[in-house]
């Protein structure tokens, strides 16, 4: 496991800071039961939020109506209290939407956060099973249609296909997911990967 971030609990507060008051207050409480849970958590820095014991344990981020909070390795855990009720399809992650902090169980969430932790210690692993890639019919016709971009594609590793399939999967709106096919195959016959940078200013 790396390092955490040197500034990380700084960029932490930092962030938390711009977010409008409702929110501010849901993750300022969801910071301080993760840290209070377990003194062997390190908070950190990786696409936000993250917090780490034995390896990722869980993160959170706030959206424009509600904040979400993420166990990286949900899948593995019991869900006693039926609290997930986000992400639940997902291959390793569980989440938690938030819209107001007194949403928030603490006792049951520092229960959840130790799970997570123990669930860490037996040595769990996201390892993907079963690597096959669902993409939807337009992106294929798409991608037919240019043999270039078809056969940079097919050659990709499956985590690589699965973040062209999910940036168009995800479009909520019809015009959004035909530019995002559209972007998918420019990329693609140009032989380029969905990096980080390219995923912030998607449409």
């Amino acid at each position: 496991m790396a390092a955490p971030k040197k500034d990380a609990k700084e960029q932490v507060t930092n962030y938390i800071e711009t977010l409008p008051t409702w929110s501010q207050n849901i993750c300022n409480r969801l910071r301080d039961i993760i840290l209070s849970a377990n003194p062997s958590i390190v908070e950190d820095w990786k696409w936000g939020p993250n917090y780490n014991s034995n390896g990722m344990i869980c993160g959170y981020g706030a959206g424009q109506k509600h904040v979400k909070f993420t166990f990286f390795n949900g899948s593995a855990m019991s869900d006693g209290k039926n609290l997930f009720n986000h992400c639940v399809d997902n291959e390793f992650s569980r989440s938690i939407k938030y819209t107001d902090e007194s949403q928030i169980d603490e006792l049951a969430l520092a229960e959840y956060i130790k799970e997570s932790i123990a669930v860490n210690q037996k040595g769990f692993k996201r390892e993907v099973k079963d690597k096959t890639v669902d993409v939807p019919s337009e992106l294929l016709e798409a991608l037919l249609e240019n043999e270039k971009a078809k056969a940079f594609f097919d050659a990709l590793s499956y985590g690589y296909k699965k973040e062209f399939v999910e940036l168009v999967t995800t479009a909520k709106q019809e015009k959004t997911r035909n530019e995002r096919i559209a972007k998918v195959v420019s990329y693609c016959a140009e032989g380029k990967k969905l990096n980080d940078k390219y995923k912030t200013k998607t449409v």
